[in-house]
């Protein structure tokens, strides 16, 4: 066996959720800084040795490698708040100027967690500037329950070193760098090493030699917030042609989406966005709108390379969905809170017209 092949026994653990689970995995071979190509896809562990671990195995110490922080099991393609677990709470501490500073905030963050309410966490130097702490979870929570158990923990830290965490992690379909990996960012490459606990390599981890923490014992009351996939709204049967023609012109966007195509998140696109539009706002039929979805594809494939194969039956499958619930699409605002990713792709390829 070539030593790197321990690291996909390590990624196995790391991924700790069940063979039905899927997380999102994301991959960038160079330079982070470089415009390379980043793919971000689902899949079960089994799809990753499949897809990514080919590609992973051949270059890995040129790999950024990211993986999401929750998973799910509901046997969707694709990811949505509502069907979330998380098997861990992840922050992320930075500080540019003095990295230390931050790993050392991590550290301390980790003792006062498991001081007031047990468990244990990973800390990971993340490469550059500063450090991930991942900890671990007795039971899995959905996202409403994350939110707010993310919140209630950072308070542990006084008001001037939380600021050392990135916020921007409190995302429902956040990724995070995949430790005992290469960060390979503006020319330079660092380890994003495990410190806590002490591993010497892959074959040291192991997530039953850390005490989980229990959700149940933090005294937070738990907040439930409903984060729907779409923007639900029934249409009216009545509906009158100056209101369709309103609701038309609301998403004129969409149309030079699909004019221009996307570089990634094009099945993201479909889900929340464009099945709904041309169902129930052009209220095109099937086949009509199955031949927008086509040339929409042709197009991301044409003009930013994303040529994979997106099956007719997922396209199909998710028209009748939609049809069937009357739903509608999500608007860009609200798309900026449920996936920022695909918001921010979406306004650069809206920018370049």
């Amino acid at each position: 066996m070539m030593r790197v092949d321990g690291f996909l026994v390590f990624l196995r653990e790391w991924f700790r959720a069940g063979p039905s689970a899927m997380r999102e995995f994301g991959l960038l071979v160079g330079d982070m800084a470089g415009g390379g190509r980043f793919r971000r896809e689902s899949m079960v562990f089994e799809g990753f040795k499949q897809s990514f671990w080919p590609i992973v195995r051949r270059h890995f110490y040129e790999s950024n490698l990211f993986m999401g922080v929750g998973y799910w099991e509901t046997g969707e393609l694709e990811p949505s708040a509502g069907s979330m677990l998380y098997d861990r709470l992840t922050y992320d501490f930075d500080s540019e100027g003095d990295p230390r500073l931050a790993i050392d905030v991590a550290l301390e963050f980790t003792r006062l967690v498991r001081d007031r309410y047990g468990g244990e966490a990973v800390v990971v130097k993340s490469g550059f500037k500063g450090a991930h702490v991942h900890i671990p979870l007795k039971q899995p929570v959905p996202w409403e329950d994350y939110q707010v158990m993310w919140k209630a923990l950072l308070k542990l830290l006084p008001p001037e070193k939380q600021v050392l965490c990135d916020c921007n992690m409190l995302q429902w379909n956040r990724i995070a760098r995949v430790p005992m990996t290469i960060n390979y960012k503006d020319g330079r490459r660092a380890w994003a090493w495990i410190i806590q606990p002490s591993v010497k390599g892959w074959l040291d981890f192991k997530w039953s030699l850390l005490e989980p923490l229990d959700p149940s014992g933090l005294p937070v009351a738990k907040v439930r917030v409903e984060i729907p996939l779409v923007e639900k709204h029934y249409i009216d049967p009545g509906e009158n042609q100056a209101g369709a023609s309103q609701a038309g012109s609301r998403f004129s966007w969409v149309e030079e989406v699909v004019e221009r195509g996307l570089p990634d998140g094009r099945k993201r696109f479909i889900l929340y966005v464009l099945s709904a539009y041309l169902a129930n706002v052009k209220r095109l039929d099937e086949d009509e709108a199955f031949r927008v979805v086509e040339e929409f594809l042709d197009n991301s494939c044409r003009n930013y390379g994303r040529c994979e194969k997106v099956y007719e039956s997922f396209i199909r499958g998710d028209l009748q969905r939609v049809k069937s619930k009357g739903l509608r699409p999500t608007t860009l605002e609200k798309l900026s809170e449920k996936d920022p990713e695909l918001h921010s792709l979406i306004q650069q390829v809206l920018s370049q017209a």
